[in-house]
């Protein structure tokens, strides 16, 4: 027996594929330019003369609309942006469809109907069938469901099913569904996905509720996220999140939007998706977004940061931020991908102890202070006291929005026992903490004893139960 428990623009891109790289371009959409000499460093005059150009959505930020071509480092960047982190996965789809391993542009040819965002890729013999067709679903049922999951436990490299061609990023296994008015589907061709299906990280027992759980008290608490769901085909745990970049017309038919996020912003590869291997810390997003966007973009994403920081998520690296783009304008999307690290493995270790990046020049849990906060305003370019007061106010609010996101699952949901008796506390332990040093300082100097450290108290017998 089947279980089943749940708690507008568009551009298209084609490439000539040339193993050197020599005279590639892009044909449906116009190619930006950062400055008047090809590979310059871009700057910000140039960024905001191409978004002023009415109409035109660009491919990615770190190529604004223009008619000359770009060199291979930002063009590069952007399309590696797309793919997944995982070389495995690369490789076993560069061997499916004939392509040489390493050669991106050949991949994203190959696999890139559907991918982040409305860009549409295809080799220049098949890219008219591909915008003609809207490709097609095909039926699948939740027990199939059910066995991809499985498949994808056993073997995180399976990703694609025979016959796909969309890519998603991250290393996290995950893959891409249709949702139907008669149920789900498998996208087919150029068919634009709607949701994403993560079994979460096999290591840790129950990471995608924790995972679920964690965005849906962001959302309690007012954050724009990403709508997701906990859900059970038959003994697979999976958290299934709904496209943002996807929009359904009144007549029913689905709709790209555009979007990037901010490791390609800044024509990074993901490689540098972290603050400590070069990539862009919470300083040079704010600024690149108070630059290109107007309306609090800026200011969303500090509390975001804020409330990564309270719920303990070690993982929100600029890759896991991106930008909404129509036309002219710009907006930072809805949060993804937000999910504690304050849970043990299956050895009962916790083994995340600090966020992905800098606060003022601490991002150990439980460490960062009052000082702390005031320095992440002022790189920020944030109100002080509206940050402080924003802490405050989050640390005062998260743990109750939890238990609240906790309540909202079924009674049987497996970890759902464990989330409220161990993670929920630590969440409360870690605001309680976050509170406290609004107000006081734990060290004057070198920090010797990590209040991390006091998380790792084993939990009563009995007292964990990831299986409840």
């Amino acid at each position: 027996m089947t279980t089943n428990r749940t708690s507008t623009t568009r551009s298209t891109s084609s490439w000539e594929r040339n193993r050197e790289w020599r005279g590639a371009r892009l044909r449906a959409l116009r190619t930006p330019r950062w400055a008047d000499q090809p590979g310059s460093r871009p700057d910000n005059s140039a960024l905001r003369r191409g978004l002023r150009r009415p109409g035109t959505t660009p491919l990615s930020l770190s190529m604004p609309v223009s008619d000359t071509e770009y060199q291979r480092r930002y063009v590069e960047a952007y399309l590696k942006g797309l793919l997944p982190d995982r070389t495995d996965v690369q490789e076993r789809w560069a061997r499916e469809f004939g392509v040489r391993p390493g050669d991106t542009l050949g991949l994203i040819a190959a696999i890139g109907r559907d991918t982040a965002g409305a860009a549409i890729f295809a080799p220049p013999d098949e890219l008219d069938g591909a915008m003609r067709s809207s490709g097609d679903v095909e039926p699948v049922t939740e027990p199939e469901i059910a066995t991809r999951l499985r498949n994808l436990r056993t073997d995180p490299a399976a990703w694609h099913d025979l016959g796909e061609h969309w890519s998603l990023a991250g290393a996290q296994g995950k893959f891409a569904l249709v949702r139907t008015a008669d149920g789900w589907g498998y996208p087919r061709g150029s068919a634009p996905s709607t949701h994403i299906v993560k079994p979460g990280i096999v290591q840790l027992p129950a990471q995608a509720l924790a995972e679920h759980v964690s965005m849906r008290t962001l959302a309690l608490v007012g954050l724009e996220v990403a709508t997701t769901a906990y859900r059970e085909f038959e003994d697979q745990p999976a958290i299934v999140v709904e496209r943002y970049d996807r929009r359904r017309r009144p007549d029913g038919k689905l709709v790209r939007v555009h979007q990037e996020d901010l490791v390609q912003t800044f024509g990074l590869v993901p490689q540098r998706k972290y603050e400590a291997d070069g990539g862009p810390g919470v300083q040079q997003i704010a600024a690149r977004l108070r630059d290109v966007t107007r309306d609090g973009s800026a200011e969303r994403f500090v509390t975001a940061v804020v409330a990564n920081y309270l719920v303990g998520a070690p993982d929100a690296h600029a890759k896991n931020y991106a930008l909404l783009l129509v036309g002219r304008q710009a907006r930072l999307a809805p949060l993804y991908d937000v999910s504690t690290g304050l849970l043990a493995d299956g050895a009962g270790r916790l083994m995340f102890g600090s966020a992905a990046q800098s606060i003022g020049g601490e991002k150990r849990f439980g460490e960062v202070e009052e000082r702390h906060w005031r320095r992440f305003a002022t790189a920020t370019g944030t109100d002080v006291g509206w940050v402080l007061d924003t802490v405050g106010s989050l640390a005062e609010a998260i743990p109750d929005a939890m238990s609240d996101a906790i309540a909202e699952l079924p009674v049987s949901a497996a970890g759902r026992t464990a989330m409220l008796r161990e993670i929920q506390p630590r969440i409360t332990a870690l605001a309680r903490q976050t509170l406290w040093g609004l107000h006081h300082r734990r060290h004057e100097g070198r920090v010797t004893d990590l209040w991390f450290d006091s998380l790792h108290e084993p939990a009563a017998e009995g007292e964990r139960r990831w299986g409840e």
